[in-house]
């Protein structure tokens, strides 16, 4: 190589420099550096995992057969539940669906792994859609057990402590709540009717405005032969710092399987749902759910199954 053409080459180099310094990050750079995300449910892994969610909706919707054939001919509508990112670019998009119309019951689920350029490279079928029968309901749910809640007997008397504002008496039962807790999504682990662990989460309806408030409840039957309790929409209410009254959501029918989430994983989380009798000296202890706007107050929370007591916050 000649002087001349060395010298030529060094320049070109220096120009070719030059311009890559120049360049702008390229979209590609951008989003990964924008998109460090790593697990997020509903609307919040549609903006995180665009690119995987759309290629799992559209995997879901063009490839119906492994959903039998019950449904692969049945008109569907799928919706994301959460996206989890993996190794090598990898993302694992988590989809419900159900039949577009004349169906209540619990959804299907199930997940596909994505990879950075939108391939679906597995795809497995987790749950799917059940239809409601009143009669055996729980029976036919992943939450039978929920119902009973648990049941305690109490080894001594419980005392209230003097003073203490989220512990009232009604006229049978010793009625604690504690501080409503909130999150945008709640996570939590529990068993089915054979005691197998399942991950499970719950989601407000309105996702952009609301979030998730919980609040553990203990009740003690300390007075009374038996208590029959019927714990429902009707059960109670949680009113806000502007004293505008919310009802607790369904907790059995809200809940769906998902991958574990800790950030939002409630330790000892235990829905508070259905049918309890309780005997003298036996208490429960669970949570009741609502769905408020975010950043909401609290006032007070009034209970209402099977006796009348009121717990404020203020």
């Amino acid at each position: 190589m000649t002087e001349e053409n060395r010298n030529e080459q060094e320049e070109s180099q220096a120009t070719e420099d030059s311009v890559n310094a120049e360049k702008p990050e390229s979209s590609e750079s951008k989003v990964e550096s924008t998109d460090s995300a790593v697990f997020a449910f509903g609307e919040e892994a549609t903006t995180a995992f665009p690119t995987h969610v759309e290629a799992a909706l559209k995997y879901s919707a063009s490839n119906k057969y492994e959903y039998g054939p019950r449904l692969r001919n049945s008109e569907l509508k799928w919706s994301v539940l959460s996206a989890e990112r993996m190794a090598n670019d990898i993302v694992r998009v988590n989809v419900q669906y159900t039949p577009t119309s004349g169906f209540r019951g619990n959804p299907g689920t199930e997940y596909m792994d994505i990879d950075a350029g939108g391939a679906v490279l597995a795809r497995r079928q987790l749950t799917t859609p059940k239809e409601n029968n009143p009669v055996v309901l729980m029976g036919i749910t992943a939450f039978s057990v929920v119902l009973a809640v648990v049941l305690i007997s109490l080894m001594t008397v419980f005392k209230g402590e003097a003073g203490d504002p989220l512990y009232v008496a009604g006229r049978t039962l010793w009625i604690r709540a504690e501080l409503p807790k909130q999150q945008q999504f709640i996570t939590y682990s529990g068993a089915d009717t054979s005691g197998n662990i399942y991950n499970w989460a719950m989601k407000p309806d309105d996702e952009a405005n609301n979030e998730l408030v919980y609040v553990e409840v203990t009740l003690i039957n300390q007075t009374s032969g038996t208590v029959n309790l019927v714990v429902d929409e009707s059960a109670a209410t949680l009113l806000d710092g502007n004293k505008t009254v919310y009802s607790p959501i369904n907790t059995i029918t809200r809940a769906y399987s998902a991958e574990s989430a800790p950030r939002f994983n409630v330790a000892g989380f235990v829905p508070m749902w259905g049918s309890v009798k309780l005997n003298e000296g036996q208490q429960v202890t669970g949570m009741l759910v609502f769905e408020l706007p975010a950043g909401s107050s609290f006032n007070e929370l009034r209970w209402r199954a099977s006796d009348s007591a009121t717990i404020r916050y203020q």
